[in-house]
C-alpha cells in the first residue's frame, strides 16, 4: 500500500502544486452542471472560493464597494440629462386593460407613507414594490411579462486591474426581468437557475437592477454599478440599465462594458416623488422607459451633453 501523502496547506503549495491544482479545479467546474439538483448547496461558490485563494484574487461585497472601486476597474462615470419633453409623463400615465389603476396607485402610495416606517430598507422596500407593480401590470401585454425578483444573488465575477485580479458578489435587491410569458413560471419557480440557464428560454430575455438605499441614494451607484459590470460579463452582455432608490428618491443610470476592459457608468439627477406624487408621472414613465430598453445604450429620455 503507498505511504499517504502528509496534508500541506495552500501556502505550503509550489507554483506548480497551484498550476496543476488550477488546472484540475478549472476541468471539474467545467464539466459540473449549475441547475443539477443533486450538486450540495453552495459548492460552485466553495469552488470558486479556493480557485480565488490559488489565484491570489481579492474578494469584495457589492455592500462594500465605493467610488474608489470604480476608479480601479476603470470604470468611468458620467451624466444623463432629461429632454424636456412630456412623453415620459404621458407612458408614465398610460393605462392598459387590467393594469393596477394610476389612482389605486396613488392611494397605495398614500397608505405606505401613512401607515409603514421607512426608516429601514425594509420600509422602503414596500413603497418601492408599489411602483413596481403598478408597472409591471401595464407592461404585462399579450406574449411578453415582467417580472420581479427580489434579493437576486450574483455569483462571484472577476475583474482584471493593475494591481492584479479581484471578484464580487453580492445579491441585487430586486431584478426586474422582461421576458416571454410562456416561461413565466419556469421563471419564478427557481429564478437563479432560469437566469443562469438563459438560454434555454426561447425569446428575448431582459433584466434591470435595482438596488434599494434607505437615504442618500446618490451614495449607492458604485455598489449597483459593479452589481451591473458583474451581471454584464455573466450574461455576456454590453450594457444593462438599472435604478438606485428609496422609493421617495429615485436615480436612474445604464451602465456599458467596452470591449477592451474597461466601462462606463452614466446616470441622471435623483428624481423625488413630491409631497404631493408631482413627480409620479415622470418617475412611472423613466421606469417603463428603462425595462423596455434593459440592454440598450440608446436614450429616448435623456441626453449625454
Amino acid at each position: 500500500m503507498p505511504p499517504i501523502a502528509k496534508r500541506r496547506k495552500l501556502s505550503d503549495l509550489t507554483v506548480g502544486d497551484t498550476t496543476e491544482l488550477l488546472y484540475k479545479l478549472e476541468e471539474l467546474c467545467s464539466n459540473l452542471d449549475e441547475g443539477d439538483e443533486d450538486l450540495p448547496a453552495g459548492l460552485i461558490d466553495k469552488l470558486q472560493e479556493l480557485r480565488d485563494k490559488l489565484e491570489d484574487v481579492k474578494y469584495t461585497s457589492f455592500s462594500k464597494v465605493d467610488p474608489m472601486t470604480l476608479l480601479s476597474l476603470k470604470i468611468s462615470s458620467g451624466p444623463l440629462f432629461l429632454i424636456s419633453d412630456k412623453r415620459r409623463e404621458v407612458l408614465g400615465l398610460a393605462e392598459t386593460p387590467g393594469c393596477l389603476p394610476i389612482d389605486t396607485t396613488r392611494f397605495l402610495i398614500s397608505l405606505v407613507r401613512g401607515h409603514v416606517a421607512t426608516v429601514t430598507e425594509a420600509g422602503c422596500r414596500i413603497l418601492i414594490n408599489m411602483l413596481l407593480l403598478r408597472v409591471v401590470s401595464v407592461m404585462c401585454l399579450g406574449d411578453m411579462t415582467v417580472n420581479i425578483i427580489p434579493e437576486f444573488p450574483l455569483p462571484r465575477t472577476t475583474f482584471k486591474r493593475d494591481s492584479g485580479k479581484c471578484s464580487f458578489s453580492g445579491v441585487v435587491d430586486f431584478l426586474v426581468t422582461k421576458l416571454p410569458a410562456r416561461y413565466t413560471d419556469y421563471l419564478m419557480g427557481d429564478p437563479t437557475t432560469a437566469l443562469g440557464n438563459s438560454g434555454y428560454i426561447g425569446g428575448p430575455t431582459t433584466s434591470n437592477i435595482f438596488e434599494a438605499k434607505r437615504d442618500n441614494v446618490r451614495a449607492a451607484l458604485p455598489q449597483a454599478a459593479v452589481a451591473a459590470a458583474s451581471y454584464c460579463q455573466l450574461q455576456g452582455l454590453f450594457a444593462v440599465r438599472g435604478v438606485v432608490t428609496s422609493g421617495e428618491q429615485w436615480v436612474f443610470f445604464v451602465y456599458e462594458r467596452h470591449t477592451d476592459g474597461t466601462g462606463l457608468v452614466q446616470s441622471s439627477p435623483e428624481y423625488t416623488l413630491g409631497q404631493n406624487l408631482e413627480g409620479l408621472a415622470l418617475i412611472l414613465g423613466l421606469l417603463r422607459d428603462s425595462i423596455d430598453n434593459a440592454t440598450s445604450s440608446d436614450h429616448t429620455f435623456f441626453t449625454t451633453t
